[in-house]
């Protein structure tokens, strides 16, 4: 019914005739900025979930957002999809509920910190600007102290029920302890903090941004931006309150009130209202699909135990130099039950290095495949880890491993990787380049750490017994199973290879054997390709 008479306002036929002399690529544009503002969004709630010990992996977090924009925008608002967002991410992914809506509130309140400092920015530039020289409280209804006290009451009495029931109390009491952790983080972790706003702000100030180029799309731009700037966070806080679809009648309202002090029509004001709900509904039809997508998935995988052991499985050939530390590294990691080195007939101290680390010692033919497919079957752990000898893991990779095997649907996956040792430009943004490679490649390369439920594995027949391209053929079989996913970890790896031979014809010849695999050309062949850098 607002939503009638808020348009019973408009000219008709003005307000058609300003939707019919849209610019196209204004509002094309305003559809791909909204999604770098959920790219925003996911990494605020990634670093919510870091700071609670509840993130899984970074793509559950990508679908999590997408579904939570979905519930937002159709199910009344961020209050009830901070919930929902909750009540699907703990029920997917095995957590406490508590422990999620902690996790929740930690974003909210990053959000909300962000929000303020746009605030803040947004009205001094306003007073600056001169914005605030009419008088714009004229109108205003302010609360009588009765009406406060009312609902103060309503509060305290509903807090009183809830507090009486049992269940619920000792759910509180988790979420606050999470929640409390998780702000001490916070406090004592500036960086973090400091990121975290950042994140807010760039949500908040896109928004904004997406409104204000929608208005752009449906006047030309010509408009007095210095003053009406200010006005953009204001109309987005006010369509974000709760209860309402995707802000319908609130955006409108306040877009037509507000941008109409400036000289703004109110059919071009509604219009750019409007736009901004359909680039909205545009990505929550996106989360939907993402949403029922996972439903369908979820249901189909097989009830199985989270698994809690790894078994790591080392091929070498002459690594006594890079081995100590790898095994020291991976000694380290509590979830960590056996080191299987598979030695391919070296001639150094590989072998006595191995012992010395309380490793199990297989021999081999030399071969990568057919060293790694040989420790494998002798793996006793719930997952097998697949580690080259000059790669190191942090103290915090087995949790981020079983973390990432909480999603029922994965199967397998890899760690971020870094480079160490040499400094070359190209070699940098390798995290960048482990995510295109998964989206993109599907695949793990084998120098990022590759991980296998070993059920998974033995149904597969274990890891392809092939001269070269072993982790190719192994993503391949793993992918008609489950998802393979990147655990929230930093593998280390060397960069002798790049060293020795050279960044850029490391990389062609990367790439040259990479694409002949794909066209066709059997491994055999393209082990005389890769032989200078194997």
């Amino acid at each position: 019914m607002a939503v009638v008479l808020i348009y019973r306002q408009l000219d008709l036929q003005a307000f058609v005739a300003t939707l019919k002399n849209i610019r196209w690529e204004w509002l094309a544009g305003s559809v791909v900025f909204y999604g770098l503002i959920l790219a925003a969004a996911i990494a605020r709630w990634h670093l919510a979930l870091g700071l609670t010990n509840t993130a899984v992996h970074f793509t559950a977090t990508v679908r999590s957002v997408l579904i939570y924009h979905f519930i937002t925008v159709t199910f009344l608002g961020a209050s009830v999809g901070d919930v929902a967002k909750s009540v699907f991410y703990s029920r997917w992914y095995r957590f406490r509920f508590p422990e999620i809506f902690a996790a929740a509130k930690l974003d909210r309140l990053m959000g909300t910190i962000g929000v303020g400092v746009l605030w803040v920015f947004t009205l001094s530039y306003g007073a600056w600007s001169g914005a605030f020289s009419r008088n714009m409280l004229n109108g205003v209804e302010v609360p009588s102290v009765g009406k406060w006290i009312g609902l103060g009451v309503l509060i305290v009495v509903g807090a009183i029920i809830l507090w009486r029931n049992y269940a619920f109390r000792q759910g509180f009491m988790k979420f606050w302890d999470v929640l409390v952790k998780g702000i001490k983080q916070l406090l004592t972790r500036p960086p973090i903090a400091i990121l975290g706003t950042s994140y807010g702000l760039m949500v908040q100030g896109g928004l904004s941004f997406v409104l204000a180029v929608n208005l752009a799309a449906v006047t030309g731009g010509d408009l007095n931006w210095p003053q009406i700037l200010w006005l953009f966070p204001v109309i987005q806080v006010i369509s974000a309150l709760p209860f309402t679809v995707a802000g319908l009648g609130l955006r409108e309202a306040a877009a037509m009130t507000l941008l109409g002090m400036y000289g703004v029509q109110k059919e071009e004001a509604a219009a750019a209202a409007l736009l901004t709900l359909g680039v909205s509904l545009v990505w929550a039809a996106v989360g939907g699909i993402v949403l029922w997508r996972e439903t369908v998935l979820l249901k189909r995988c097989p009830k199985s135990r989270a698994p809690k052991t790894i078994s790591v499985v080392i091929p070498a050939v002459n690594e006594a130099a890079e081995l100590p530390e790898t095994l020291r590294r991976l000694n380290a990691i509590p979830e960590v039950k056996e080191i299987i080195v598979v030695d391919g007939g070296s001639r150094d101290q590989t072998v006595a290095v191995a012992r010395e680390y309380n490793c199990t010692v297989l021999e081999s033919p030399a071969g990568r495949g057919r060293q790694m497919r040989m420790g494998a079957a002798r793996a006793t752990g719930d997952v097998v880890l697949l580690v080259h000898a000059d790669s190191w893991l942090p103290k915090n990779a087995g949790h981020a491993l079983l973390s990432s095997l909480r999603d029922p649907v994965v199967v397998g996956g890899g760690f971020w990787k870094k480079f160490r040792e040499y400094p070359h430009p190209i070699l940098y943004g390798s995290r960048f380049k482990c995510a295109v490679r998964l989206v993109f490649g599907r695949r793990i390369a084998g120098d990022q750490g590759l991980f296998i439920r070993r059920e998974v594995l033995e149904e597969i027949g274990g890891v392809p017994d092939m001269e070269l391209m072993e982790e190719f053929r192994l993503c391949e079989q793993l992918r008609r199973i489950g998802r393979l996913a990147l655990a929230d970890a930093t593998i280390t790896t060397s960069a002798r290879r790049f060293a020795k031979f050279g960044a850029i014809r490391t990389y062609w010849i990367m790439w040259y054997v990479t694409w002949k695999y794909r066209l066709g050309t059997p491994p055999e062949e393209l082990k005389k390709l890769y032989k200078p850098n194997a």
